[in-house]
C-alpha cells in the first residue's frame, strides 16, 4: 500500500509541475510546435548548407544567429560523420538557434527503399547517441523532398507510417519534420493524411512542411491552402521557399508571393524557413540570402522587410535563463 501512494504521489508531482515523462524535446499540440518547457515556438530562420560547406558553416551560423534567426535547418547528408553532426548541432544550441537536421540523399526519389535509408542513417548507434544528446533542441526533418510528381498521396503516407514506426522503436522520440511529395511542393496528401500519420505516431509528434516554388505562383492558392490546413489543426511549417525573380523566368518557374507567405504564416501562427543562406549552383544563385558575408537584395527583403525575422522572431524559451 506504501509503494502504492508513493508511485501515486510522484505521478502527481510530475503532473502538477508539467515534466514530459516521456521525454524532454519538442512536441505538436494542434497547429503549434511546443518546446521542451511546453511554450509555443514559431520558427523563423533559414535553410543552411552545411554538409556542401563545413568550412564555412561555423561562421554563417554565427551571423544567422546575430540576425535573430531562431532555427537553421540543417542540410545534411547521410556521408556525415556522427562527430561533425555533433559539432554543427553543439554550435546551434551555444548560438540559441534550434537546429532542424534533414537528409538530402532522397531527394525526389519515388521509392520507398531510398526513403528508409535515411531512418537507417538516424538509428545508427553512433548518430542515434548525437541526437538522444541533443534531443531538447533537435527537430529531425527525415529526408528532404522525398517523393517525386508519379508519388502517389496513399504510397507517400504509407511509405512515411512505415519510417516513422522505425524511428520511434528505435527510441527516437524528437519531433519528425515530414516534406510533401512532388519535390515538397504537394500540399494535398498533408491534407488528405496528415491526421492519419499523426494518429499512427506513437509519440503523436509530427510537423509536416510544404516548399514553395513555381506550384505556388497563385497568390490564392497559398492563402487557402495553409486556411484548410490551419483548420484542419495540422501542425506546418514552409520548409522552403523562394521569390519573384525575373518574373517566373527561372529554373525553377517561381513567381511566389514570399511576402504574402510571411504573412499568411503569421497570421495562422505557422514557422517559415527561406532558401538558402549560400553556395548556391550558377542556376539557384538568385536564391542565395547573402554572399557568405553580406545579405543580398533577397537576403535584407527576408530579415530587414517591415515583417522580417530580426524584427520579428522570439527565441525558443528553452534558451531562456531561469
Amino acid at each position: 500500500m506504501m509503494i502504492r501512494q508513493l508511485y501515486i504521489s510522484c505521478l502527481m508531482v510530475f503532473l502538477l509541475h508539467g515534466f514530459d515523462l516521456h521525454g524532454q524535446g519538442f512536441t505538436v499540440s494542434g497547429t503549434k510546435l511546443l518546446d521542451a518547457r511546453g511554450k509555443a515556438f514559431i520558427i523563423k530562420g533559414v535553410n543552411m548548407p552545411v554538409i556542401w560547406y563545413l568550412d564555412k558553416s561555423p561562421e554563417a551560423l554565427k551571423k544567422i544567429a546575430g540576425l535573430n534567426a531562431n532555427c537553421a535547418r540543417v542540410v545534411w547528408s547521410t556521408s556525415g560523420k556522427a562527430d561533425q553532426l555533433d559539432k554543427v548541432l553543439q554550435q546551434c544550441v551555444e548560438l540559441e538557434i534550434v537546429p532542424m537536421v534533414e537528409l538530402h540523399d532522397a531527394t525526389g526519389s519515388p521509392k520507398a527503399e531510398k526513403l528508409l535509408e535515411t531512418v537507417s542513417y538516424y538509428t545508427r548507434e553512433e548518430v542515434k547517441a548525437v541526437l538522444v544528446k541533443y534531443e531538447k533542441y533537435l527537430l529531425i526533418n527525415l529526408a528532404n523532398e522525398w517523393g517525386d510528381y508519379y508519388v502517389t498521396p496513399e504510397y507517400w503516407k504509407d511509405s512515411y507510417a512505415t519510417a516513422v514506426e522505425m524511428l520511434r522503436n528505435a527510441g527516437i522520440s524528437s519531433t519528425l519534420v515530414i516534406d510533401g511529395p512532388k519535390w515538397g511542393q504537394d500540399m494535398q496528401p498533408i491534407l488528405q493524411y496528415g491526421k492519419a500519420l499523426l494518429d499512427a505516431d506513437p509519440r503523436k509528434n509530427i510537423l509536416f512542411s510544404v516548399h514553395m516554388y513555381g506550384f505556388w505562383n497563385d497568390a490564392q492558392k497559398i492563402e487557402t491552402e495553409l486556411q484548410k490546413a490551419h483548420d484542419l489543426s495540422l501542425p506546418l511549417i514552409i520548409g522552403e521557399f523562394g521569390f519573384n525573380f525575373n518574373n517566373g523566368n527561372n529554373n525553377l518557374n517561381c513567381k511566389v508571393d514570399h511576402a504574402l507567405i510571411i504573412r499568411k504564416c503569421n497570421e495562422l501562427g505557422y514557422g517559415y524557413l527561406p532558401w538558402s543562406w549560400a553556395g548556391n549552383d550558377k542556376n539557384n544563385a538568385w536564391l542565395d540570402i547573402s554572399d557568405w558575408d553580406k545579405l543580398t537584395l533577397w537576403g535584407k527583403d527576408i530579415f530587414e522587410g517591415p515583417n522580417g525575422i530580426t524584427a520579428t522572431a522570439k527565441k525558443a524559451s528553452i534558451f531562456e535563463k531561469k
